[in-house]
């Protein structure tokens, strides 16, 4: 997370300045948070639940995944999926984003 956040300048290439967390992952619901949140936002959000850490880790998967694809362990397809399922409760957000908190760490391969 704190690579994206130091460089948003590169999050804005990806996905232009108007990104957003609704439309990165493709979803007009976002508990906890308005679907027009920005992803240099959702990455510097400071919510301790489940979802916080969804929404930080979760949006530093997704630009990993699109920077690194090659290397990294989850396909952009499978960030989104992964994130759209475990907005349906806290705890499968908090579980979620310990998958994409190790990913991210290049704890997984």
């Amino acid at each position: 997370c704190r690579y994206w956040k130091t460089h948003p300048g590169l999050i804005f290439a990806v996905f232009g300045w108007w990104g957003t967390i609704g439309s990165a992952f493709n979803t007009p619901n976002i508990p906890g948070y308005s679907p027009n949140t920005s992803l240099l936002q959702a990455l510097s959000n400071t919510r301790t639940d489940g979802y916080g850490d969804l929404y930080r880790e979760g949006t530093a998967a997704l630009l990993n995944s699109m920077a690194h694809s090659a290397s990294y362990p989850y396909s952009t397809a499978q960030v989104r999926d992964g994130f759209t399922a475990a907005l349906s409760s806290n705890s499968s957000a908090a579980a979620q984003a310990k998958l994409y908190k190790m990913a991210n760490e290049g704890r997984v391969n």
